[in-house]
């Protein structure tokens, strides 16, 4: 359903392009449905993802309320994508199917609402059935949940789900089809190429993460009121895009993307997609991240190959990978949607891009801090305390 109405949002942007005038009434729309439906106004991807590791409630009613938002702003051209909130939806509908079955909750001493492993289900399903990646999904979901051991345990429900909502996706044909590149023989330079590619997508993650969330920080600091936000975001964003006539870079960027995996794409086009993104999601429209940072990733791939003589439609795809696992902070999920998506024989390369990516990249990830930086934070945690555990023993003894 959210795959059908966003796709007919983006023809019907197309087709009448004054409707980006009212972008700001669509994006006012959006907030006055999210205080119909009682839901938090700033309700995101992020804290959306946030709630599932704190095992907080997913409210139902947010599978209705992202689905038109999303709608409403793809319609009025909005540079957000369906993926993102494809998760939202997927961790609402996995916590209110969860409800009858009694799914057990994620943690000990935890309410008998099921919330946790049922809202991660739900999100490999959706995610699965949009990106006909299966693996790849429920590897990010069990990036975004940190590994968190309630989860994990339930892999194969993950599986289960996402490899029948992919099968369900592919029969029907509904989801994005991501066109395939060609595979060029191992050399020197296409090594080299790997590494460049990962060094850019590294950077730049890391300044789009920290954009987007710096921009919803002071949006919300210094706006506050949401109504005022989306209304003053939708005019900054129809404003900028009829100024320099960027008409292109309007919605998902599904066009954008299989230009450059195709290609063709301009030296700066991946910085107007970023900035357009960081523009309509900081101020509150509503809409998900994913294709958006596919599409910069492979344009700024593209534009790297093309700069380099390279095999540019390769580059891109190397560029969507390594630019998803750095501002997302999910490496291994890039790498096996990556394979799933480009094919194995792609798999070594875009390894190495993805992991030059990751580790020259900062952990300012758009869903928040990486499993990796998690996983440190928590052994430091531990040797803190066995090492006053150890000191209070010492002084015990010399007692």
């Amino acid at each position: 359903m959210l795959s059908i109405a966003v796709d007919f949002a983006g023809r019907l942007s197309a087709r009448f392009a004054w409707i980006l005038l009212v972008l700001p009434v669509l994006g006012m729309l959006s907030v006055l449905l999210y205080r119909a439906l009682r839901l938090p106004a700033h309700l995101a991807t992020d804290t959306m993802v946030d709630r599932l590791r704190r095992n907080d409630l997913v409210p139902p009613s947010l599978a209705p309320g992202i689905l038109a938002g999303t709608f409403l702003t793809v319609l009025g051209g909005g540079s957000v994508g369906k993926e993102a909130a494809a998760l939202q939806m997927g961790a609402s509908l996995g916590a209110l199917v969860g409800r009858p079955f009694k799914l057990a909750p994620v943690r000990r001493g935890a309410s008998a609402i099921p919330r946790g492993y049922a809202a991660a289900t739900g999100m490999a399903a959706c995610f699965g059935a949009l990106f006909f990646a299966p693996l790849g999904s429920t590897m990010f979901v069990l990036e975004l949940a940190r590994f968190d051991r309630a989860v994990a345990r339930h892999v194969p429900t993950l599986l289960v789900a996402s490899f029948a909502a992919f099968g369900i996706a592919r029969a029907t044909g509904i989801g994005d089809v991501i066109p395939g590149v060609a595979v060029p023989p191992l050399s020197w330079s296409l090594v080299a190429q790997c590494v460049l590619v990962g060094l850019a997508c590294g950077a730049a993650g890391t300044v789009f993460g920290t954009g987007l969330r710096l921009a919803r920080r002071v949006v919300r600091h210094r706006i506050g009121r949401p109504l005022i936000a989306a209304a003053a975001g939708g005019l900054l964003f129809a404003g900028i895009v009829l100024a320099f006539g960027w008409q292109a870079f309007e919605g998902t960027g599904m066009p954008l993307l299989r230009g450059a995996l195709a290609g063709h794409a301009g030296g700066a086009d991946f910085a107007v997609k970023a900035a357009l993104t960081v523009l309509a999601l900081g101020f509150g429209l509503k809409g998900g991240e994913i294709m958006p940072m596919f599409t910069v990733g492979a344009l700024l791939g593209c534009a790297l190959g093309g700069l380099t003589g390279a095999a540019a439609p390769f580059s891109a795809a190397l560029g969507l990978a390594a630019f998803f696992a750095a501002a997302s902070r999910c490496p291994l999920a890039a790498l096996l949607m990556g394979a799933e998506i480009f094919g194995l024989a792609a798999a070594p390369y875009l390894a190495l891009a993805v992991v030059v990516a990751y580790a020259g990249s900062r952990d300012v990830g758009v869903f928040g801090h990486g499993a990796a930086s998690e996983l440190v934070r928590l052994r430091r945690q531990e040797r803190e305390r066995a090492a006053e555990l150890a000191e209070r023993m010492q002084r015990r003894t010399g007692r």
